[in-house]
């Protein structure tokens, strides 16, 4: 993401994509070190992420704005990435 871009977003919004971006490449590094069958292993831990970040986001006391990006913004890129892993691994 080009700094511009970056600067433009709310602090809550820049957190919520570092957070992203974090769970992704975990678990792409746990699925790559230890499976034979990468996609369905990175799903799996996608899906897993996202579980935890929905209770995350369940026992959050303060709210964000709503132009803001929160944790279920990052649950359903979470959801998406995994549904795409395997849709691809077929």
């Amino acid at each position: 993401m080009s700094k511009s871009v970056s600067r433009k977003l709310d602090l809550v919004s820049r957190v919520t994509i570092h957070v992203f971006a974090g769970e992704v490449l975990f678990a792409a590094l746990l699925a790559a070190s230890g499976s034979k069958a990468f996609a369905p292993t990175f799903a799996v831990l996608l899906t897993f992420l996202a579980v935890i970040q929905v209770m995350a986001a369940l026992g959050a006391c303060r709210r964000a704005p709503s132009s803001s990006l929160t944790e279920w913004d990052g649950v359903t890129w979470l959801l998406l990435v995994a549904t795409g892993a395997l849709l691809f691994a077929r």
